[in-house]
């Protein structure tokens, strides 16, 4: 190999180690710079995060607002008592409001007990006819003034007061808390005929009161054709449950309603007797007032204690003496009036 040759190779060989390490130190530079700018921002964001979480302060429970709560459970703690006193309060008033009613209007009051009480035999006046209009409102319903109910009702007395008296024969109306077939008439139950008169207006009630005025009984065949008439069997029995008329009917009534019904499924008497409430009757001071029918008998100073005597009764027919008010259809003696002793003012 020539010289000039060797000479070449060498210059080449140089060469190519210089761009070889050129090349190496490049890269080399080129990963270490990035690497660097990625520790770099690592840094930056360990810092900030540092600085954030330094920064932001950890909550604490504020005084006031702990106060504020400790204030607002103390309040509702002493609503609650409050509460808890003004119902004992009522709770203690309603005893005390039954124990007056019961006092003053139940089966112990004065008059009940009086060993020398008024005697309720012939407290009613003389009549012979009794009239039930059904009007389906239950008694606790009923206002003082029952006719004001309802318009119906309203139009029924009018015509009533038209016929308030007959000439032929006394007559009584009530109303019970029988309910009507429907609800835009009513039904009427007559005794002692024992008929149900079925979805009255008020102008078939006038006729029926005029034809009782031309007529001592009914007669089906000249009877106006278009009331219906239903035949009745079995016994009625009629308590006076007239709470806003009088407390002492108002409170006496429903008890013995209940306990009659009691006794009667007790006896499985179901199919033979009915009771319910009627209308005030008159005599308050003889609460529990009970008519039965038929025949008509009308007893007064009723207790639960006599609940069962009233159904023998009812069953046989035989008059309880003791409690016997009147009987309809019978001559009822008029009772004396006891003269009360003139009070002298001072």
């Amino acid at each position: 190999m020539s010289r000039e040759n060797l000479k070449i190779l060498t210059l080449a060989a140089t060469i190519g180690f210089s761009v070889a390490v050129t090349t190496f130190l490049f890269r080399y530079y080129s990963n270490k710079s990035n690497n660097l700018s990625s520790f770099d921002v690592e840094e930056k964001n360990n810092t900030t995060s540092t600085n954030t979480s330094e920064s932001t302060p950890t909550p604490t429970p504020s005084t006031s607002s702990t106060n504020s709560n400790v204030n607002q459970g103390q309040g509702q703690q002493q609503q609650q008592q409050q509460q808890q006193q003004q119902q004992q309060q009522q709770q203690q008033q309603q005893v005390l409001d039954i124990e007056e009613l019961i006092a003053k209007c139940g089966f112990c009051r004065p008059e009940m007990t009086d060993s020398n009480r008024e005697s309720p035999n012939n407290s009613i006046s003389t009549y012979h006819r009794h009239y039930f209009i059904c009007t389906g409102i239950p008694s606790e319903e009923w206002p003082a003034k029952l006719y004001s109910a309802s318009p119906l009702l309203e139009s029924f007395q009018q015509v009533m007061k038209k016929y308030e008296k007959n000439p032929r024969k006394e007559q009584v109306i009530n109303a019970s808390d029988i309910p009507p077939a429907n609800k835009d008439t009513l039904d009427v139950i007559i005794f002692p005929e024992m008929l149900k008169l079925v979805g009255l207006t008020p102008n078939t009630m006038e006729k029926t009161l005029q034809y009782f005025q031309d007529n001592d009984t009914i007669d089906l065949s000249d009877f106006p054709n278009e009331i219906q008439v239903e035949q009745l069997n079995g016994k009625y029995i009629f308590v006076c449950t007239h709470k806003q008329k009088d407390q002492r009917c108002g409170y006496c009534g429903p008890i013995l309603v209940d306990q009659l019904r009691d006794e009667i499924k007790a006896q499985s008497l179901e199919k033979e007797i009915q009771v319910f409430g009627t209308s005030h009757v008159g005599g308050h001071k003889y609460a529990g007032n009970v008519l039965v029918f038929p025949p008509g008998n009308w007893y007064g100073y009723v207790t639960p204690e006599d609940v069962s005597s009233i159904i023998d009764s009812t069953i046989t027919g035989e008059v309880i003496q003791k409690l016997h008010r009147g009987t309809m259809g019978t001559e009822i003696p008029k009772k004396e009036k006891q003269n009360k002793p003139e009070h002298k003012k001072h």
